[in-house]
């Protein structure tokens, strides 16, 4: 069906953006991916996230929130999550701060602003018996008068948002469209159509080698822009599969780094299953900490989620699943910060508004043990 309707906006239009056909299958509000419950987290679905694949991950952020509220101060202590699916980080951190910080726990607010309303349904399910310090919207504009004070989590939301395709051709960088052929989909090239892809075009590709692809996500600057304006103090943590530029747009990767996911196996044809798989790309840490200079999010920290979750306490945690019966959670939470796993494969950025440089050197402290990036 979705494949349809993306045949039909072609044929009206002439063209559409690689952007525009993403959109249309992860968030057609009807037969998207993401919209319609085709979306699947875990072993039997398509792909893992860090909270689907143990509890520990939660509990580590919540390390990080504990000590940013006693740096914050404030009366109402705001954790606003992007992309929240089906509940589980938040209700990991929400478990752990009412059964270890009650105090926080009573004057925190979590916020959800998540657009799939079948993972919205799931989420409030899940979330059910903490409903009274939860709520979820779309506009931080709605969520306090003058900005809140709190910690934004972006856990794998940025690679969710649809992007641009570019390609080098002929000297010059181009974009991706669509067209049709035959009545098929067919990928043609075009000049760059705006100022902001022709900029993110001169900042990272430069003399691109011939053929070689590349993304541009321009929705995260948006994303990003908002998040800014709404935090009068805190911390935006954003946790994602990724790197800096130097690396993703490295002579390797010659076709880019997108892909498709559908149960569990990668595809790199996104024209079969519309609508019925992922469609991803590496987030470019780089333009965040370009994006956050030019506001005022100063950037604390950008390193693997492994050595983030050892900074902030993981081993720990870890340490607790001592016994026999424990060997599950024991490879299970080792998933999350080792290197062969999603330890090296994710990055964490953690950004900050509102505090002093003396502040953020105190609150961020490196842990005992080292993995590189």
């Amino acid at each position: 069906m979705i494949l349809e309707i993306v045949k039909k906006e072609i044929e009206k239009s002439g063209l559409i953006s690689f952007q525009r056909f993403v959109e249309l299958s992860l968030f057609h509000p009807e037969y998207g991916y993401y919209c319609s419950g085709k979306a699947r987290i875990g072993k039997t679905g398509d792909f893992y996230t860090a909270p689907s694949a143990h509890r520990s991950f939660g509990e580590t952020i919540s390390r990080l929130l504990v000590k940013a509220s006693l740096l914050l101060e404030s009366e109402k202590f705001a954790v606003v999550e992007f992309g929240a699916s089906d509940g589980q980080l938040a209700l990991d951190i929400l478990t752990v701060l009412c059964e270890n910080h009650p105090e926080l726990y009573a004057r925190t607010e979590y916020i959800i602003s998540e657009i799939s309303p079948v993972a919205t349904r799931a989420a409030r399910e899940k979330l059910a018996e903490h409903c009274e310090k939860v709520w979820w919207t779309n506009d931080l504009k709605k969520i306090e008068d003058g900005g809140f004070c709190g910690v934004v989590i972006a856990n794998e939301f940025l690679d969710s948002l649809p992007f641009h395709r570019l390609k080098s051709d002929g000297g010059e960088i181009r974009e991706i469209f669509l067209s049709l052929r035959d009545g098929e989909i067919e990928e043609v090239l075009r000049d760059l159509q705006t100022e902001a892809l022709c900029q993110f075009s001169k900042r990272y590709l430069g003399q691109y080698m011939e053929g070689r692809e590349a993304e541009a996500c321009l929705l995260a600057e948006k994303w990003l822009v908002e998040v800014e304006k709404s935090l009068q103090k805190g911390f935006v943590l954003t946790i994602d599969y990724g790197s800096l530029a130097s690396e993703l747009y490295s002579p390797e990767k010659r076709k880019g780094t997108w892909r498709c996911f559908y149960r569990h196996k990668l595809s790199s044809n996104p024209y079969i299953r519309v609508g019925e798989q992922d469609i991803t790309a590496d987030v470019n840490f780089s333009e965040l900490i370009r994006i956050g200079d030019a506001l005022n999010l100063a950037t604390v920290k950008y390193t693997t989620q492994g050595q983030f979750l050892i900074d902030w306490g993981i081993l720990e945690i870890f340490r607790m699943y001592d016994k026999p019966q424990d060997q599950k959670d024991r490879l299970a939470a080792k998933t999350l910060f080792m290197p062969e796993f999603m330890g090296t494969k994710f990055k964490a950025l953690l950004q900050a508004k509102g505090l002093s440089d003396e502040e953020l050197l105190e609150f961020y402290e490196d842990g005992p043990f080292r993995i590189a990036l």
